[in-house]
Parts: structure tokens; sequence; C-alpha cells
């Protein structure tokens, strides 16, 4: 493998892409003058094979590489180095197949930097990986010479030659790994001497310890066994104990559970005599009722009657008085007023002559008739854009849905009315079977029928108080409920509105928001529109933290929308910029892929504030004469925009470098005046710039405000939130127990109207109870049957009626969206045409109103007055008349209605008198039951006591058992003949109790020093132990495994070392002779002092022979001589370990031009598979090259050009001895 060709762009000094090449597979040579660029090429070289020490090429930072550091608008340096792979004995590992390998590095002013292999991006490991498995490491290199590489080599001293020959052997490696071994011996003899420092004075003393101590701890377990069985003994002993007890306690409770029953008995005798005589008082009640109740009712009854007949009658005489004084007082003003207008119209008439014709009335009517038109569609289409119904008169229009929610709840009443109906209907069939039963029976049982339906009627007149008391309780709750569920509809209503227009202003002002990819990076899609959405809704929300602000025009509102236009217009595209906390996150959101449109970024950390000074603005106020700061003829955009103080900078960037001006003439004066000169816009859009441009135009009306609507969508999502919130509140209070009591006051209310309903129909069968009506009242309720079913049948009716309707406003709402567009646009043209007709109107009416003389009018209205007075003058009288017939009549209807009311009081009294009497005998026997009840209060008061007794016992029953079966859950063993299985007799219970207070004592003095966990710790120390001692006996295999591998390498490194040695040593004095013909050099060992022989690893020294001398040492060389042979053993070195490219950069500058010539022929000689690309400035260097490269600097860019078989000299291939002679004949001649 071998370098092919070099791509150059915009490193260093080759601004312009440069291609070198093709370069020769073996001897490549590159010259020109200094400062040309010749070493850039070598450096563009190591940079791509990855260099680190940058000093090495000349620079201090990556950036430096680019053309002029990026300051001629060159901001990235591109090199690529194309190899040839045809030998593919020498191929990387993994690119074997290729025929040519391109490697590019890449390096942006930025910092950025990244490499590709064959055009696909690959990590720097990745290459440096690549480079390593062909010998080519640039940070470590022995194919890279550079000019000081050679006077580093001659000043080295034995110690580093070795070094050398070491690190060509490769065993540098070894002795560090040596180092380390000899390290870990040290580090396991100090593990093992501590091992049995631990096994003698630690480990077996703790194990003798431990096993005393297992030895304790078994007899502390024996002496357990013991304490469990005595233990177990005395569980037996209260076993029997409590068996005894429970039998006792079972025998008492039977005892006093017999006193109980007794006691309860006599308290029931006493009970059914107190039943007795209530029914006796009752019968005496319902007697005096059935004789006395009704006709004090009736009396009653019509006593109230006859007062409210008295006050309504005199409310009404009140009434009927006080409308007769103003009827009386308004006529007497009609009159004087009718007097003055007759004498107004005869002095007019006088003035005026003949009328105009009737074109002005004509009109006038057609004008009314117009705006009455105007208006009308005004009005359908705000409906229509509010979802109203369309098909009823604008007066009584409603919302759509309003109309569906009134037939539904329409549905709903119809269905509670059937219900209603279907229930009496069922009172209904069971009155009728009760009388039909009745019939049967009329005969044996008349009278008792009669007191049954008057306990009915009690019954129910109970029943109805009851249930009025309830809903008197409820109707408040129900009331709040109904009211509730009312607003929640209202509410519910209002939110379909109100997302109806949300949603074009949605669709519309998401055309113009950033998208976003949420798949890419959903964590960062979170924020950026919400925050500044949900900080509108609610101010007291504080937005999450987030680099991502969102776009201009959602974080700023309008103070007022006038400027709408001027504003959009003045931030121009930089309105739909999305604002960003730092640059850095700028970079984050566009390599994310979360924007699926392109987006311009604001970061506030790096953003500029353009705005105008404020001494600017007040000059170009004081241009436009604006008096105070109420005057807002020209004005700051800034000024009349809120926003959040966070977002200023972004604000102040999009709007603060224009001015708002009125009107065009401001604009262009404050634009062009000297002192102002900055950026205007108008109120209509048009932008006044001072470089001179100006544009603008017509904006059409029709087209939507970005700021309006996104201020107009805030507002209706912060009133969507407050109905939200509102309905969310109804539902909490809704679903507490308002529900319930709703529920239960309508459950109440049913049954009272039943009940009301059953107690009209007994007090009917009362009143006009006989045998022989039984059959009228049978056709009664069978007449009242057939309406209950004619009326459900009306409701069938209605309910088929009302769900036609329910589907057709279902259709209208449904098709209402689809044709609302069209409608809207057909009224919007009507209303046009009715404002052109009645401006033209408008006109004509104000001429002809102007021609007609304003005498002409006042006498028509005049007229038209005392016309209007003379009919209402008319009408007061025949009021006046009316009236005062009717004062007359109510006297007279008062004055009887209050003689009947005397009549009726005195008869109500003489009732009250006779039924006094029929009350004393019930007295008396009520007397008589309160005696027996407080006989039955003391019965119960001793049957308390008996039931305390009674509960006392049967607690100390129950807690004795439970204490058995405690006992018994605890030790399932007692369940099976327990005394049978211990000898209960030779271990009595005093016994037991001795026994184990003797063993509890010595198991406390065991317990102090007792380890419970001893058999564990035992176990765990011995198996410790043993693991201990096999470790130790496995580190010792290892010690002595390790020392003989050491020996055994250090035998194959000194034979390594040594081949290298002989080795390098034949190539060192191959090389030499080469560059330095009739010489000769070799490195030898450096003798040890000690044993005063050569010895190898003290050091190697250069020993060198000229023309058949060998010199003593390296200071009778001269200098070039000197350069030679450190070149000839770092070419050696080279040929031991061979690369498949070498890099020289002049190494001949030392050099005179015959050993410059040596060496290109020593190149050809001795690595004619290798290749060399080297840098040099005398010709004797690159005479030998096959292909040659010129450098070129033309106004600070470099070229190159490339020359190959060009006329060599005629001593191009002479050896280098006649080489050496004409060489310095030609110098001699010079």
């Amino acid at each position: 493998m071998y370098i092919e060709e070099i791509i150059l762009d915009g490193f260093k000094s080759y601004q312009r892409r440069t291609v070198v090449g093709k370069f020769h597979p073996c001897f490549n040579a590159i010259t020109g003058l200094n400062g040309s660029g010749k070493s850039n090429i070598l450096d563009s070289i190591c940079f791509v094979l990855g260099i680190t020490n940058l000093s090495q090429i000349r620079i201090n930072k990556l950036e430096e590489l680019v053309y002029k550091a990026g300051q001629a608008g060159i901001n990235k340096a591109s090199v690529s180095i194309v190899f040839n792979n045809n030998n593919k004995s020498n191929s990387p590992p993994l690119y074997k197949d290729y025929e040519k390998i391109t490697v590019t590095r890449q390096i942006a002013t930025g910092g950025r930097n990244r490499y590709l292999i064959n055009g696909l991006v690959v990590k720097p490991s990745d290459v440096t990986n690549f480079f390593h498995s062909v010998q080519l490491n640039v940070n470590s290199s022995h194919f890279l010479i550079m000019q000081g590489r050679i006077t580093k080599v001659i000043n080295m001293k034995p110690k580093e030659l070795l070094s050398m020959i070491e690190e060509a052997a490769g065993t540098r490696m070894y002795e560090a790994k040596r180092l380390q071994s000899l390290k870990l011996i040290e580090k396991k003899d100090s593990k093992l001497a501590e091992i049995n420092h631990l096994l003698e004075d630690d480990i077996i003393p703790k194990l003798e310890r431990l096993k005393k101590e297992k030895a304790d701890y078994l007899k502390w377990t024996n002496i357990n066994e013991e304490i469990e069985m005595y233990e177990r003994i005395l569980k037996v002993h209260q076993y029997l104990q409590i068996c005894k007890e429970v039998e006792e306690s079972e025998v008492k409770v039977i005892e006093i559970r017999v006193q109980k029953e007794s006691c309860e008995q006599e308290i029931n005798i006493l009970t059914d005599r107190i039943t007795q005589l209530e029914k006796l008082v009752h019968e005496e009640e319902s007697k005096i009722a059935l004789e006395w109740s009704k006709p004090l009712k009736e009396c009653r009854d019509k006593i109230s009657e006859a007062e409210s007949n008295v006050s309504k009658t005199q409310l009404q005489l009140n009434e009927i008085m006080t409308d007769l004084d103003e009827e009386e007082a308004n006529l007497k003003d009609m009159l004087c007023q009718k007097a003055e207008l007759e004498s107004k119209v005869q002095n007019s008439a006088q003035q005026c002559g003949r009328s105009q014709s009737g074109s002005f009335e004509d009109v006038d009517n057609e004008l009314n008739n117009l705006k009455e038109k105007l208006s009308n569609a005004k009005l359908k289409l705000q409906a229509l854009q509010t979802g109203c119904d369309m098909s009823l008169d604008y007066k009584e229009q409603k919302s759509l849905r309003q109309a569906l929610f009134d037939v539904q709840k329409e549905l709903s009443d119809i269905k509670v009315k059937e219900n209603k109906f279907r229930l009496l209907i069922t009172e209904n069939e069971k009155s009728l079977s009760s009388l039909k039963l009745k019939i049967t029976k009329r005969t044996n049982n008349g009278k008792s029928s009669v007191d049954k339906l008057r306990d009915e009627h009690m019954e129910l007149q109970n029943s109805i108080y009851k249930f009025e008391g309830d809903l008197l309780e409820l109707k408040k709750d129900a009331e709040l409920y109904e009211k509730l569920s009312l607003d929640k509809k209202k509410l519910e209503i209002e939110n379909d509105s109100l997302e109806q227009q949300l949603q074009p202003l949605e669709m519309f002002i998401r055309s113009f928001q950033c998208i976003y990819n949420a798949e890419s990076n959903p964590k960062l899609a979170v924020q950026a529109h919400a925050n500044s959405i949900e900080s509108l809704l609610d101010p007291s929300i504080k937005p999450t933290k987030t680099s991502v602000k969102g776009c201009v025009f959602e974080l700023l509102k309008l103070r007022d929308q006038k400027y709408a236009t001027a504003l959009e217009v003045a931030a121009g595209g930089r309105l739909y910029n999305m604002i960003v906390e730092t640059s850095e996150d700028g970079k984050q959101l566009l390599n994310s892929g979360f924007l699926k449109k392109r987006t311009t970024l604001i970061p506030l950390d790096k953003i500029i504030d353009p705005s105008i000074s404020k001494k600017t603005i007040d000059e170009a106020r004081k241009l436009a004469q604006c008096t105070d700061d109420n005057d807002l003829r020209v004005i700051s955009s800034l000024d009349i925009l809120e926003y959040d103080i966070e977002y200023s900078a972004a604000i102040k960037y999009c709007f603060g470098h224009t001015l708002i001006c009125e009107d065009e003439q401001l604009a262009k004066l404050i634009t062009f005046h000297p002192n102002v000169g900055v950026r205007t816009v108008t109120m209509k859009g048009d932008i006044y710039d001072p470089s001179g441009t100006l544009s603008g135009g017509t904006v059409s009306q029709s087209q939507r405000s970005i700021l309006i609507s996104f201020q107009k969508y805030i507002e209706l999502k912060i009133q969507l939130a407050k109905n939200n919130s509102s309905i969310s509140d109804i539902k909490k209070k809704l679903s507490t127990n308002l529900s319930k009591s709703a529920d239960s006051y309508r459950h109440c209310q049913r049954q009272l109207d039943i009940n009301k309903h059953q107690l009209t129909l007994l007090e009917e069968k009362l009143s006009k109870y006989k045998e022989e009506s039984l059959e009228e009242m049978i056709n009664e309720l069978m007449r009242q049957k057939d309406d209950y079913h004619k009326e459900i049948a009306k409701l069938k009716d209605n309910q088929r009626t009302l769900q036609k309707d329910t589907e057709r406003l279902e259709n209208e709402i449904n098709m209402f969206e689809t044709t609302r567009e069209v409608r809207e646009n057909s009224l919007e043209k009507d209303i046009e045409k009715y404002k052109e007709d009645i401006k033209s109107l408008s006109a004509i009416h104000e001429k002809l109103k102007n021609e007609t003389s304003s005498s002409r009018i006042e006498l028509e209205a005049a007229k038209a007055e005392i016309k209007l007075i003379n009919s209402m003058v008319e009408m007061k009288e025949i009021s006046v008349a009316k009236l005062k017939e009717n004062t007359l009549e109510y006297e007279k209807i008062l004055e009887s209605y209050k003689v009947d009311l005397k009549e009726k009081e005195k008869v109500l009294k003489s009732l009250q008198n006779e039924m006094e009497l029929s009350n004393s005998c019930i007295r008396d026997t009520k007397n008589e039951i309160k005696r027996v009840n407080k006989l039955i209060l003391r019965k119960e008061v001793d049957l308390k006591k008996i039931s305390h007794d009674f509960l006392s016992i049967n607690d100390q029953y129950s807690h004795k058992l439970k204490a058995k079966d405690s006992l018994i859950k605890k030790h399932e063993w007692l369940r099976n003949g327990v005394e049978d299985s211990y000898n209960l007799e030779k271990y009595p219970y005093n016994l037991c109790i001795q026994k184990l207070e003797e063993l509890d004592r010595l198991q406390n003095t065991l317990s102090r020093n007792i380890n419970r966990r001893i058999l564990n710790l035992y176990e765990r120390a011995n198996s410790e132990c043993t693991e201990l001692i096999n470790k130790r006996d496995i580190v010792m295999k290892d010690k002595e495994k390790i020392a003989d591998v050491i020996s055994d390498l250090d035998l194959k490194k000194r034979q390594a070392m040594e081949n290298t040695w002989r080795t390098v040593n034949n190539s060192f004095g191959s090389i030499f002779s080469t560059l330095l013909p009739n010489s000769n050099a070799e490195l030898i060992a450096v003798v040890n002092p000690e044993t005063n022989k050569e010895d190898f690893y003290e050091g190697l020294e250069f020993r060198v022979s000229l023309g058949g001398i060998w010199k003593k040492s390296l200071s009778e060389l001269s200098g070039g001589q000197r350069s030679l042979l450190a070149l000839s053993l770092i070419l050696a070195m080279l040929r031991f370990k061979p690369a498949p490219v070498y890099i020289l950069d002049e190494i001949d500058s030392a050099l005179d031009l015959g050993h410059t010539q040596n060496i290109g022929y020593m190149i050809k000689e001795h690595f004619p598979n290798s290749q060399f690309i080297i840098v040099s400035l005398k010709e004797g260097m690159f005479n030998k090259a096959d292909v040659l490269f010129r450098t070129e600097l033309v106004h600070g860019v470099s070229s190159i050009h490339r020359f190959e078989n060009w006329d060599r000299n005629e001593d191009e291939n002479q050896p280098p001895e006649k080489l050496h002679r004409t060489t310095k004949e030609k110098e001699l001649r010079n």
C-alpha cells in the first residue's frame, strides 16, 4: 500500500482545491523556494494520520490549519489521501477488497473535526487503528524523519542507542510486563507472609474458642427442650381449669335467661292492655270525627271562603277607585293638550302652502326598509357564525343546540307525565278491584267498610303530612340541583360555541407555528408552545423552565389592535422565529431533528439589541409636533407591546429598530431626516427605509392578522377554561348529596300527588257513601282510566313529533358546518349591497328633506298628534264611565259578603260547644293509658337490670369460652385427649412451676455468655481456614510458575536483541558505505567497568571506519559525516521494521552536494519496495527521484507542479565512488 494522491482544499497556504499526484511507488521529491508550501504537504499527511503533537506541524491549535485561519472567507480545511491497495499482502485487515482507499480529515473554524474513509464518516479511533495496522503510527513514528531527528541521534548515549535496538526488536513492551510481574511476585510474597501470620495468630486460636462455645450452646439447647416439656404440662393444667369454669358459667346464664323471659312476658300483657285502650279511644275519636269533623270542616271552609271573598272584593274596590282617579286626571290633561295643539295648527296652516307630493315619504319608507333588511342580514350572519337556527325569525333566533336541548327536555317531560299517568292507572285498577270486592260483601259488611275507609283516610292524611314535611326539607336542595343542572347545560352550550370559534383560529395559527417532531426528541418537544399558552390562560401558573420559549408572536400581547398591521409589517419574518435560551440550545434543537420545517432561531444570550435610542425617538416625535405622551402619531413599536421581561432581548431584536407613524407624510419626513434617519412603518403597512427603499401597498381587508387572531384565540381559551372550571365545580356539587336530595324530592312529590289523589277519592267516597253508589264509583273510575289512556295516547303523538324535530335539528347541526361558509359569503354580499343602496338613497333622502319646509313638517306632525289625542280622549271617557259602574257594583257585593261571614261564624261557635261535651269520655280513657304506661316503665326498669346482669354473666361466659378457644388455637395439640397423654399425677401443677423456675435460672446463667449463632460461625470459620490454606498453596505454585516464565523469556529477549543488533549492524554498515564510499560503521557493546569485558546490556556506541582506518571517537568526523552516520542508523532501523511510506523533511540541510546525491542512490539501492516522500532544496537529492513536485507561492496562495522523466545529468546512474569524484572535480572547477 502506498500513497497515490493527496487532495488539499483550504489547508494552510493551499486556498483552492489542489491535487498532488500521482505519486510514484518508490522515490518522490518535493522542492521549491522557502515559504512556498513544501513542508505543508508533509504536514497534511501528518494531519490525516492523526498527529497529536501540533508543534511538529508548526501550529498551536487545529483552527490555524484553515487558510489564513478562516479570515479570508474560507472556514474549512480538508485533506484527502488516496492509497493504492493493489498489493494485498500489506493491506489493512478490513480493506483487502478495495483497490483504492481514500482517507479524509476535515477541520472547520468552529472546532468541528471529522474523519472519512472511502466517503463514510468514522470515529478517530477507527482511523488510528487503520494506520497502526500498516505500521504508520504518527505519534510514535519511525517512518517520519524531520530535520532535528538526525542531530538527536548523534547525541544519544549508549543506553539510548540500546533502547532504539530494544524498540526495533519489540522487547520494550516485554520489559515493562517483566517489571510488572516482578512487582506482582513481591506482592504475593507479602501476601503469603500475611496469610501465615493470620493463620498462626488469629484464625487457629479463634477456631479453638468457637469450638468451646459450641459445646456450651448444645448444653443450652438441651435445657430449652426440658423447659418446653414442663410448659406443655402447665398448659394442660390451665386447659382443664378453664373447661371447669366454662361449665359453671353456662349454668348461671340459663338461670338468668329464665328470669328475663318472665319479665318480658309481663310487659307484653300490659302492652296489649294499652293497645285495647288506645283502640277504644280511636273508636270514640272516629265516632266524633264522623259526626262532627265534617260539619266543622265545612263550616270552617265556608268562613275561610267568606273571609277570602271579603278581602278580595275590598282590594278590587280599592284598585278600581285608584284607577278612576288616575283616568280622570289623565283625561283632563289630554283636553288641555288638545286645545293647545288646535291653536298651533291654525297658525301653521296659515303659514304653510300646499305641501309637496308624497315623494319624501316614499323615499323615507324605502330607506327604512333597506335599513331593516341590512339589520336582518347582519343578525342572520351573526346567528350563522354562532350556530343559531336560521329557520326562525331573527328576533326569535336561538342556538340549534339550545333548540335541540329544549326538544330533548320536552321529551323527558313527556316521559315523566306518561309515567305519572301509568301510576294513576295502576292505582285506579287497584281501586276498581277493591270496589268490586266490596260489592260482593256490601250486604254483610257495610258498616265495617266505612270504618276501613276512615282508617285509610287518616293514614293518607298522615302520609301527606309526612311527605309535605319531607318536601319542605328537600325543596332547597332540589331547587339548587335544578339551577345547577340548568347552569351546566348553558355552559356546555356556550363551550360548543367557543370551540366552533376556536377551530378556524387554531388552523390559522398552526400554519405559522413551528412544527415540532416529538418522535425525534419528545422530552424537548413538551414545553415549547405549552408554556406560553398556559401562562396566558392562568397567570398564577409558572411555566416549566425550558430552553425552547416559543415563536415570537406567541410571547407578546397588543395594547391596541389598530397597530396590528403595522407591527406585523415591522417585524416581517422575524415574527415567526423561535426564541431559545442559548445558542447551544439552538444547535441541539437543530441537530435533534425536532423541527419539521425550516425555522430561524433567536438565542437570547447572543442576540444584539438594535433598538432606537430614546434621544432619536424624542427627535422624531418633535419633528411630528407631538405635544404630549397621549399624542401617538409617532411611537416606538415596543411601546404598544406587552411581553415578559425574560424575552425583552428577542422582542427588541424584532421590533426595536422601527417607528410607527400615523401616515405617509410623517413616515417620509422622519425616515429621510438627517437627524433621525430610522426605519418607519405606517398604520397601513407601508415601510420607509433610510436606504431609499419603499415597500407597501393595499392590505386586503379579508386577510387575517396573526397578532389579533392569536390574541382572540387566547381570550377564547381563557373563557373556555373558566367555563370548564365552572362545569367541574358544578359536577362536584352535583356529585354530592344534591343528586340524592333531588331524586328524593321528585319521589316525595310523586308520592304526595298520588296520596292527594287517593285522599280526594276517599273523601268523595265518605261524603257520598251509600251501598247503591259503589257501581257509580266503579263507572267513574272506569271513565277516569279511559281519560288517562287518552292522555297517554296524546303524549305518544307528541313524543313522535318531538322525536322527528330532534332528528331534524341533529341533521341541521350536522349540515351546518358544511354549508355555513357558502351562506356566510352570500350574506356578506347582501350586506355590502344593502350598504351601497342605503348610501345612495340617504343622499336623495337628505336632499328631499332639505327641500321640504320645516312648517310643513310641523303642521303634519301637529295634525297627527291631534288625531291621536282625540282617539285617546274617547277611550279615556269610556274607561272612566265603566270604572264608576264597577265601583257601585263592588260596594254592593262587599256588603253582602260581610253579612254572610257573620252568620257563618255564629254557626261554627255552636258546633264547637256541642263537640266539647263528647270529648270527656276520651280524656278518662287516656288517663288510664297513662297509668298503665307508668307500670310498664317500672317493669322495663326491672328488665333492664336483669338484662344488665344477664349481659355481665354472659360476657364472663363468653370471655372464658374465648380464653379456652384461644388456648386451643395457640396449642392445637390440646384438642386430642391431653389428660391421657401426660401423667399429671406425676407432674402436679406446683412441681412444674418449681421445676421451671430452676431451669430458667440455669438457662439465664448460660444465656449471658451463649452465642446463638455459634454453629454457623464455627462452620464458617472452619471453612474459611481451610480455604485460606488452599489459597496459600495456590499462590506458592503461581509464584514458581511466574519465575520460570520470566527466566525463559529473558533468554528469548537476549536472543531477539542480539539478532536485531546483528541485522541492524549489517544494514547500518551497508547503508553508511553507500552514503560515504570507502567507509564503514557499526554498533559495538560498551565495556563493563566491573568485568572489563564488552557487555551488550551496558549500552551501544558508534564505531566508524574511514579509508580502512577505525576512528576512536566521533569527534574526528566532520559535521556532514556525523549526519550521514545518524541517517544511516535511522534508515537501518527502518529497514529492519519496514513501513509502506517514509517521509524525510530536508534531512540534507547539513550535507554537501556529493553526499546528497549518494542519499538518492542509497534509496534506490536499499529500499526498492518502499515509497519515499522527500522534501529537499538540493538538486542532487531530487535528481534521483522518479517524480518531482515543485511548489510556488503566488499572491499568498501555494500551487504545485509535477515533473516525471525529466532530463537528468549524465552521471545519473554512476556508482557513488565515481559520482563522488565527479562532484569534487566540479566543485574545484567552480
